[in-house]
């Protein structure tokens, strides 16, 4: 179901299911999710550590930091932000399990337990969160300084057999778990592939075009197979994310050259994301998005854009021109580079204003509502149960205004409340709505 926009003043009895859908009619500069058409006015976390933010790596133990995530998603929400990119693999040195053949064998005791918790954490912050699963540094080589596991992996790419144990034994089984994560806006199956192509690519070890996609199509189709979630891939750079020929060289991405990778049904992209640096600018041939005229459609971009990456910081353009051009040109979002990668690309104290200031401007295509599994409670005024439950108010744009136990007097409010109920174990009993005086 659609969740509605307008809510009344009464006791409500509306269940909704998370969806991931992306629409055809979706105008532009939106994605289309959970019945609502969202501008991603986002940020890259994109880790606090390295690849083992979820999980444990099999010499450093679990690296998971609450108070770290905490922090993050409550600037999230004090500076507008509406979805972080969160890298999970990265380079494989914690997750997934590995057998000593490089076949995937499941994943560890921890992880899901703290990708919950990330998700949690978000949730009670009003962010949506874009699982990054893999990235190029797979095919890279830190072995030595991040253990047996940390790169090397072109195997996974290449070999089918080698994919099918990681989409069954880890993906499946994390997907499966969070399909109904209603703030997971999409998962990105590998960032910027184009540096471990034979070709484009600079990384230790090489995989053909093919052999990337058909990796790709396979995670995508087991994606779109065991949820409703959309799926997208971090390409590294217009120059080899358009049909445009010249100046761009090449389209991995487009649907035309996933059929001929991996040829299944759900074996595609939901919307496409390009990542920009200033290496790619150029007034003539530059692979930009920021320039005037730059847009999607002069791309040949047949599906919803975002810009993934871009630089924290002023370069060839301002970060304020960045984030207004990735608008005015009909993108449909920017996460600028980062919150806490700390490599010397931007910064968040470079951006936050700035995000904050287009949030203020265009809230209602940022503003993320929770969906929310409502049961119709006691009607008398101010009850709750008597249990040990949580309670989580919000307003009825989506908007965290505290929490509080059972049995404890409810937040002082003006207007319309939504009251998340959740037992000890964190499984949701309901919600009461009710008129606060």
């Amino acid at each position: 179901m659609v969740k509605s926009r307008t809510i009344g003043c009464f006791l409500s009895l509306i269940v909704i299911i998370a969806t991931g859908t992306l629409l055809a009619e979706a105008p532009p500069n939106t994605i289309t999710y959970n019945g609502r058409q969202y501008y991603i006015n986002g940020i890259n976390v994109p880790w606090n550590q390295f690849g083992t933010d979820a999980g444990s790596h099999y010499e450093w133990g679990a690296l998971y930091d609450e108070d770290f995530f905490t922090t993050f998603f409550g600037e999230c929400l004090q500076y507008g932000v509406n979805c972080v990119r969160l890298w999970i693999h990265c380079d494989g040195r914690s997750t997934p399990e590995f057998d000593d053949d490089g076949a995937v064998t499941g994943l560890d005791e921890n992880f899901l337990t703290d990708f919950d918790n990330i998700l949690r954490i978000a949730r009670e912050n009003n962010v949506l969160v874009m699982p990054c699963l893999w990235s190029f540094d797979m095919t890279k080589d830190f072995t030595s300084t991040a253990g047996k596991y940390a790169g090397l992996h072109a195997d996974l790419i290449q070999d089918i057999d080698k994919t099918r144990s990681y989409i069954d034994n880890a993906l499946i089984p994390m997907v499966e778990h969070t399909k109904d994560a209603d703030n997971l806006f999409a998962w990105e199956v590998i960032n910027e592939p184009e540096w471990s192509i034979d070709g484009p690519g600079n990384t230790t070890q090489l995989v053909s075009a093919t052999e990337m996609v058909r990796f790709c199509g396979m995670i995508a189709e087991a994606i779109h197979e065991h949820s409703n979630k959309m799926v997208t891939v971090g390409s590294a750079c217009l120059k080899w994310h358009s049909t445009k020929q010249p100046p761009a060289e090449s389209h991995y991405w487009n649907d035309a050259f996933f059929k001929q990778a991996y040829d299944k049904p759900g074996s595609y992209l939901d919307f496409y994301q390009v990542h920009y640096y200033d290496w790619m600018f150029n007034e003539d041939w530059g692979y930009d998005p920021f320039q005037s005229g730059k847009t999607p459609e002069f791309w040949e971009l047949d599906k919803p854009t975002i810009i993934g990456e871009s630089p924290g910081e002023t370069g060839q353009y301002t970060v304020d021109r960045m984030v207004d051009n990735a608008f005015s040109n009909g993108y449909a979002g920017i996460l600028p580079w980062s919150y806490n990668a700390l490599d010397g690309h931007g910064t968040w104290d470079e951006v936050k204003t700035q995000l904050k200031a287009f949030r203020d401007a265009h809230a209602e295509m940022v503003d993320y509502t929770p969906a929310i599994v409502r049961k119709r409670f006691d009607r008398s005024p101010g009850v709750l149960p008597a249990t040990d439950a949580t309670i989580t108010v919000y307003d009825l744009r989506g908007r965290l205004i505290g929490k509080t136990i059972a049995g404890s007097t409810i937040p002082n409010s003006i207007g319309v409340l939504l009251y998340q109920v959740r037992d000890r174990h964190g499984n949701s009993i309901g919600v009461k709505q009710q008129l606060a005086r």
